[in-house]
Formats: structure tokens, sequence, C-alpha cells
């Protein structure tokens, strides 16, 4: 995947987090496959699914499960482009920016 590793564990803690919530999915596989209100997880929806990750991408998935947090309890994220017409930009409270991601509790 792209972006930092500092993006790959947040987006390893939303999933995580997501996991946690009674408003997902109870499993990593189930969150990151989940369509019920669109897809937050593009890779698993394409063929980007069967490449192989990335080395950076295993320390991120690590560190993540061993309590390294970088997203809070963050549910969503979106591009700092798309934000302000995003749904959890309007109905959701802003954690912070990551790069060019902006993260939602």
């Amino acid at each position: 995947g792209s972006g930092s590793l500092d993006m790959k564990i947040a987006i390893c803690n939303t999933i995580l987090n997501r996991v946690k919530s009674t408003l997902f999915p109870n499993t990593v596989k189930e969150v990151i496959f989940d369509t019920k209100y669109g897809t937050q997880f593009p890779p698993a929806h394409t063929d980007m699914i069967n490449k192989t990750p990335s080395k950076e991408c295993f320390v991120a998935a690590k560190c993540a499960l061993n309590g390294v947090n970088l997203a809070g309890k963050s549910l969503y994220f979106i591009s700092t482009k798309a934000a302000p017409k995003s749904w959890a930009h309007k109905n959701r409270p802003f954690y912070k920016t990551i790069e060019s991601t902006n993260f939602y509790n």
C-alpha cells in the first residue's frame, strides 16, 4: 500500500477500532470487505487485495496489534480533498490529519 508507516498504522488502528465497535462487523476480514455504508477500504474491492503486502504493511499491522495507536478511536478516514463533502466530516468528530487524510471518531 501507499503512504507512510504512520499512515499504514493509523489505517490498521481504524480497522481494529471498527472490529471493537458495535456499528461494524466483528472480524478484520468482515470489516475490510464490509459494504454496508460504502467501501472504506477500496483495495479490498479491487485486484489490489491479491497483491503481496509490503514488509512495511506487516510492520504496521504488528505495531497496531501491539498497541501503537496513531488514530485514537477513529472509525473513518478520508482524503483531505474529499473530506468537506464527506458524511464523516459532517457527522463525526474530527480526530486529526495524517499526511493528506483526515481521521474521524
